[in-house]
């Protein structure tokens, strides 16, 4: 689903991605592990097309993502769904109408988005708080909303930025449930995190970067 193949990107001099090669098959979820600094959001932000490699090449679900034209960058985000620590969701919308976003920027029919964000909601056991404002909720709660969201477009990637950064070891433990969950469909989930000690026992495969390198 996702390869790298030696992907060097940076910032200056020394901050960045350096000949990175690994790949990630489908429906496998695998952590992005490091310290900060240490290349995980980079690595992220390459594969959503959001920053320019400067060597090296990305194959995603076969496509060399590297030669896209800026106009085809949309269309292929549509395959991608993005969560991230701090959330992102809209504080004045509703958590079904900021599930239902990314279904409305697609041009999707209303009959279809309403069903399709029950679903969503109910994989995240929220539907019963379809009406609720994201101030009305947990953090944990907050957060499986964003997972809704990126879920809701069925995309073929997950990329997780330190999704449980801010949640305390429980909320944490239910939210890579979820995770794990989704990767039953297929979709191959790429999540960043500095705790090792909470996704050790999920023994799953993971990548550990230090300086932009892998080792």
């Amino acid at each position: 689903m996702i390869s790298f193949e030696n992907v060097t990107a940076t910032y200056s001099k020394d901050v960045g991605i350096f000949n990175l090669s690994f790949h990630i098959p489908s429906g496998e979820m695998v952590f992005i592990m490091g310290p900060t600094g240490a290349g995980k959001s980079t690595v992220l932000r390459a594969i959503y097309n959001d920053i320019q490699i400067s060597n090296g090449k990305i194959i995603v679900d076969g496509e060399d993502i590297t030669k896209l034209k800026q106009r085809q960058i949309p269309y292929y985000r549509r395959k991608i769904g993005m969560i991230f620590q701090d959330f992102k969701l809209l504080p004045d919308r509703t958590l079904f109408e900021n599930v239902a976003l990314p279904l409305r920027i697609l041009g999707t029919p209303k009959k279809i988005i309403v069903q399709k964000v029950r679903d969503t909601l109910d994989k995240v056991g929220l539907v019963d708080k379809w009406k609720e404002l994201p101030n009305q909720l947990s953090g944990g709660e907050q957060q499986r909303v964003s997972i809704a969201r990126a879920l809701v477009k069925d995309p073929i990637i997950i990329l997780a930025d330190e999704p449980t950064g801010n949640l305390d070891l429980n909320i944490s433990d239910e939210i890579l449930d979820i995770m794990e969950m989704v990767t039953k469909s297929g979709t191959s989930v790429l999540m960043c995190t500095h705790n090792f000690p909470l996704v050790r026992p999920r023994k799953k495969n993971f990548l550990e970067l230090s300086k932009g390198r892998l080792l």
